[in-house]
């Protein structure tokens, strides 16, 4: 069985069981199509999922309490990837990305080692090699020609990278 993990549990949520959970996708919308996971290869049923603009809230089986919710925290959240649901098109999962060569003008240019999610776009953080500095960009459209997770390649367009990176000194 081939699990990938999709997100950690942050904390407890209330009183009765529900947990807070930071889903390691592009999509956070896969949150709510989730119907089981693992934690500690452990299977449980979701029974429900809020998506809000403070998180993700999950509701597990057999998870009733305060208590029982807080032995999860900092545990990961697994599924099995053949019961992965279909993301849409441009939408990736962070574990199939992290990882990934960065290509610019198919020079490859570094290795993208962190996604932050704070804001409007995804901010990708590619350490640098081959002599190049490390550098974040916001991950947009018009920057990207092509995100391959089979070869773990993200091709990137030089010149608008040029106008939207922010280099470390």
């Amino acid at each position: 069985m081939n699990k990938i993990i999709i997100g950690k549990v942050i904390k407890p949520q209330g009183i009765k069981g529900e947990i807070k959970v930071d889903i390691a996708a592009t999509d956070m919308a896969l949150a709510s199509k989730l119907t089981q996971v693992y934690i500690d290869d452990k299977i449980f049923k979701v029974e429900c999922v809020k998506s809000l603009v403070n998180g993700v809230f999950v509701k597990l089986a057999g998870i009733s309490d305060r208590n029982q919710a807080e032995l999860l925290r900092g545990k990961n959240i697994s599924i099995e990837r053949d019961k992965m649901p279909k993301l849409e098109e441009g939408r990736y999962l962070i574990t199939d990305v992290i990882g990934c060569d960065v290509l610019v003008d198919s020079k490859p240019v570094g290795v993208l080692k962190d996604i932050l999610q704070y804001g409007a776009a995804d901010v990708y953080v590619v350490k640098g090699t081959n002599g190049y500095k490390d550098f974040m960009f916001p991950c947009l459209k018009k920057v990207l020609v092509k995100v391959d997770t089979e070869d773990k390649k993200i091709y990137l367009k030089s010149d608008i990278l040029e106008q939207i990176a922010v280099y470390e000194d």
